[in-house]
């Protein structure tokens, strides 16, 4: 006896297998739906991130550049005794017919700047005073990035504002007394000047309106000049500190001999040199 299969199956298995295969389409968009929402987010969190990033980036670019402008701005006054925007301290005194010049560059944080300061300081200004030479003094600056602080800018800004008080030569004797390391003086060479330290000079020197004097220190009145004079090192074409160059009245300049400027005899070294480089024949 033959039996006959009816096509399509039972009704109710046929709905319940539809009904399964909804759920599995059904979940199978959800799943979509939560992977596209977390792809969203994950672009959103990737933008906002760059966002972020650039937004930091700018801001950091934006304080480098100015501080770069603030530590490379060499505007501002130029102390009463300089001999121009960039030059050096013109030491008191007229120059006689036929005076060479002396030009000292110096950093006050050199601690063989303050040896020559001790052995021939006396002897320069003297020199100035007497009409013998004309005695331009440079103060530099650039030890303190070989010493990682800024006490040869604040000593040299102190220079400055003492000068504008006519006290710049008693001021540089008094900071290289005081000089950490120097001879029996606390500290050693990097330790750099406190405020109170250069306040103390200033008012050993002789600087009569302290408060203005420390004013002009915090304003970074002379700031710009100190960067000016610093910046004119290599056109000048020295290498370290302290040298001395003598230029006759021929314009011929050369520069003394560096170990000559630390003995004990070094005055009377920069007073042969000066007698010898003096123009015989001025009128």
């Amino acid at each position: 006896m033959s039996s006959k299969k009816r096509p399509g199956g039972h009704p109710a298995r046929a709905g319940q297998a539809e009904d399964v295969a909804e759920a599995r389409r059904a979940k199978a968009a959800a799943l979509r739906q939560r992977e596209l929402a977390r792809q969203r987010r994950r672009r959103v969190v990737l933008v906002s991130s760059a966002v972020v990033v650039v937004l930091v980036l700018v801001a950091t670019i934006a304080v480098l550049v100015a501080r770069e402008r603030r530590d490379d701005d060499t505007a501002g006054a130029t102390p009463p005794s300089a001999t121009g925007p960039d030059g050096g301290y013109l030491l008191a005194g007229q120059p006689a017919a036929g005076a060479p010049t002396l030009d000292v560059w110096l950093d006050y944080q050199c601690p063989y700047c303050a040896r020559f300061e001790a052995a021939a300081g006396a002897a320069a200004r003297e020199l100035a005073a007497s009409g013998q030479a004309r005695v331009v003094v440079h103060t530099l600056s650039f030890l303190d990035e070989n010493l990682g602080n800024d006490s040869s800018t604040r000593s040299a800004e102190g220079a400055a504002a003492a000068d504008a008080q006519g006290r710049f030569a008693q001021y540089t004797e008094e900071v290289f007394a005081r000089q950490p390391g120097f001879e029996d003086n606390d500290g050693s060479e990097g330790d750099g000047y406190t405020d109170e330290q250069l306040r103390a000079a200033a008012e050993a020197a002789g600087v009569s309106d302290l408060d203005a004097w420390q004013q002009a220190v915090e304003d970074d009145v002379y700031l710009g000049y100190v960067r000016r004079v610093q910046q004119s090192m290599a056109e000048a074409g020295v290498e370290g500190t302290p040298t001395v160059t003598i230029t006759p009245a021929d314009g011929s300049t050369r520069t003394l001999e560096a170990g000559r400027l630390l003995d004990a005899g070094a005055g009377d070294y920069l007073r042969e040199q000066v007698a010898q480089a003096t123009a015989t024949d001025a009128p």
